[in-house]
């Protein structure tokens, strides 16, 4: 893929290729005077996008005007208006922890300590799709994936990090097998184990004659298609799943961290592999002298650093263990793959990136400044005389939630840095993206609006939670060979800060729907000010989106003509990409549409046509067939229960939004008659 060749004005393109590898299926291509008059063509759209923003006689400064009077007659009212909120708490279930007699294991009060496990997460470990990464990164992967956590605490262990509990495993196998750490969602399968709690023991899931508790249930739910697993099915096999990365963490199978010699694709292997038997010769074999070995291979070096372990464990002496330890990352830095190793610099970059856990803390921060945020925003365009506290909290806030921009426009670099590739390669990255384009759009609009900046906090911090959700998987990982050109970063990166955009306008289209409700006689003249102000700003913001997602639609066609030879194949991802450029040009254009034009018809349209931008990157991605475009791993989940509650609650609160505002429309001009005389 992405390696095209060239030949007398003909162009080869990789469609497919046999299954022994011997053979490869070519599509090929002639049309360069066509490719420069459609290129010319898509410029000269671009050129016309830029030029209807920069023109100041175009609809898009008709909107910055209309809102500035706004703003100039809304603050010369001196209406009281009165607004109730309420805050929503989060409250968080304490998970009942249940304790199981620890296994009489000679070893099993002591850990590893800190410091060596320090050392150890920074050796490097080859992951299962290849990548070189600090064993510290495979560590919270392993814990996050078995345990839905962060870090292990048992009580005769306390708090272990997550490379403590990796490195000890192997070590303490009968221990851990004890401790309840494999995460079960589904109460079905907790019932199927005998298990009270969403935490079992690896013996919890085996019978006193060692037969697997969960083995018909594991069999039936393999022989069905995706289609034909239900939800039990599917809780069934990701708990199998967990089972068999828990059992190869206590094995040491995870642990690709010796090199095998004259392997021209590096690969590496773990210490109870057949490569790692093969006697070490040349100017590795000085490290005999030291270990005393029967035979010197990666095997007997690894064993007997565990050896060393335990015995440092009870002993705190762990001379021995740092020096083969030592001896480890010397293997490491002398083998062939020594020139695409990540350096000392940058494992250490990677294992600060871990432990900062980014992304989850700005999630925590956004969902406090939201709240807050909107609070006082509220508060603000309802006072006509303007406060000097209020103005310099909103302004404190606002410079926190700046801070809080930057250290994701920091976190997103770091990715990109250690992955070695822009960071919106899957669904995870792509979340993250959305959720900062969601903030620029706040932060571009935040002069006509605070509001919106308020609006972006809450879009941010959702897609953030979502992003945590486990159908994500937050990992840092090589790029498939579909996606490695530079226009990943072109067309990917523009549709989807595009969805920060249409998602800022699905937010405001809520806010005024809400606002809506609370018009009254009193009230009413102020807050139709506000939504007036707050649809123009909407406006003005799906128009950027509308103009992202359109060059980007485009220039995902230019990307499939330069990869593939060919602008478009209808695939699901593409043709959805489509609607959503249709779909939009049509909410900007309801203006001009007589019969539906109006406030609360483009409100309803900006919060229903979001809808096609959530099926282009959830529906496509998990319930259509996978493809390239796919962002989705695994099986097709159910269509969640809480997803159509939360479609009906909006359908109910824009038909309730919508009678409310024509029925003061329907007040203000019987007034209006009524009073027309004066």
């Amino acid at each position: 893929m992405n390696n095209v060749l060239d030949y007398k004005g003909y162009r080869f393109f990789q469609s497919s290729y046999d299954r022994d590898e011997k053979g490869t299926v070519l599509s090929v291509n002639s049309d360069r005077l066509g490719t420069w008059v459609t290129y010319f063509g898509y410029a000269l759209m671009i050129i016309g996008f830029i030029w209807t923003l920069l023109n100041p006689h175009s609809r898009y400064w008709e909107l910055m005007g209309r809102i500035k009077k706004l703003r100039t007659r809304r603050e010369s009212l001196a209406v009281i208006a009165f607004m109730f909120f309420s805050t929503i708490g989060w409250s968080q279930n304490a998970e009942h922890n249940h304790t199981q007699q620890q296994h009489n294991h000679q070893t099993s009060q002591f850990s590893v300590s800190s410091k060596h496990a320090d050392d150890f997460a920074s050796l490097i470990i080859q992951t299962y799709e290849g990548r070189f990464a600090p064993s510290h990164t495979l560590a919270i992967d392993v814990l996050h994936k078995v345990a839905r956590k962060d870090y292990v605490e048992v009580p005769s262990r306390g708090k272990l990090s997550a490379i403590q509990w990796f490195l000890d495993m192997p070590l303490n196998a009968e221990f851990w097998k004890a401790q309840k750490m494999i995460y079960v969602r589904e109460k079905p399968v907790m019932d199927a184990i005998g298990l009270v709690g969403k935490h079992a023991a690896f013996n919890d899931f085996f019978n006193q004659d060692g037969s697997y508790k969960l083995q018909g249930y594991a069999e039936t739910a393999f022989r069905k298609t995706d289609a034909e697993r239900n939800k039990f099915d599917k809780e069934i096999i990701k708990v199998n799943e967990r089972l068999e990365v828990f059992m190869m963490a206590f094995r040491g199978q995870m642990l690709k961290i010796f090199p095998v010699p004259g392997d021209e694709n590096n690969k590496w292997v773990s210490w109870d592999d057949p490569a790692a038997r093969t006697p070490i010769t040349g100017s590795l074999r000085i490290i005999n002298d030291d270990l005393q070995l029967a035979e010197l291979n990666y095997s007997n070096i690894m064993r007997a650093y565990f050896t060393e372990l335990i015995s440092a464990s009870r002993t705190a002496d762990y001379t021995k263990a740092d020096r083969i330890l030592g001896y480890l990352k010397s293997i490491q830095r002398q083998s062939d793959a020594a020139d695409i190793l990540p350096s000392e610099k940058k494992l250490q970059y990677e294992i600060s990136y871990n432990d900062s856990n980014i992304f989850i803390n700005l999630k925590n921060l956004y969902a406090l400044l939201s709240v807050v945020l909107l609070f006082l925003t509220f508060i603000d365009n309802l006072k006509s005389k303007k406060s000097k506290i209020m103005t310099w909290t909103l302004n404190i806030l606002i410079g926190i939630l700046a801070l809080g921009f930057v250290y994701h426009t920091y976190g997103m670099a770091m990715r990109w840095y250690l992955a070695g590739h822009a960071p919106w390669s899957n669904g995870y990255e792509a979340l993250i993206l959305v959720a900062w384009s969601a903030l620029l759009a706040g932060f571009c609009f935040m002069k006509y609006s605070k509001i919106t900046l308020a609006a972006t906090s809450l879009l941010a911090f959702f897609t953030l939670m979502t992003a945590s959700h486990s159908s994500y998987d937050p990992q840092l990982t090589n790029l498939v060979p579909v996606l490695k050109s530079y226009w990943l970063i072109i067309h990917v990166a523009t549709l989807t800060i595009s969805y920060g955009f249409l998602g800022l306008g699905f937010v405001l289209g809520l806010f005024n729907m809400v606002m809506y409700l609370f018009k009254n006689k009193k009230n009413g003249l102020r807050l139709s000010l506000i939504t007036r102000e707050l649809t123009y700003v909407n406006e003005m913001n799906i128009t950027i989106g509308l103009l992202l997602a359109t060059v980007g639609t485009f220039l995902g066609g230019v990307w499939a003509n330069e990869s593939w030879g060919r602008y478009w194949g209808w695939d699901a991802k593409e043709t959805w990409a489509l609607i959503i450029t249709v779909v939009y040009t049509i909410i900007i254009h309801l203006r001009l549409a007589p019969k539906v034009k109006g406030e609360y018809i483009f409100n309803v349209a900006t919060i229903l046509g979001f809808g096609s931008v959530l099926m282009t990157f959830i529906g496509v991605n998990y319930y259509f067939t996978k493809g390239m475009h796919s962002y989705a791993q695994g099986d097709t989940p159910v269509f969640p229960i809480w997803a159509w509650i939360s479609i009906l609650a909006m359908i109910l609160l824009i038909v309730v939004a919508g009678f409310r505002y024509y029925a003061y429309k329907r007040t203000q001009k019987v007034m209006l008659e009524e009073n027309g005389d004066k």
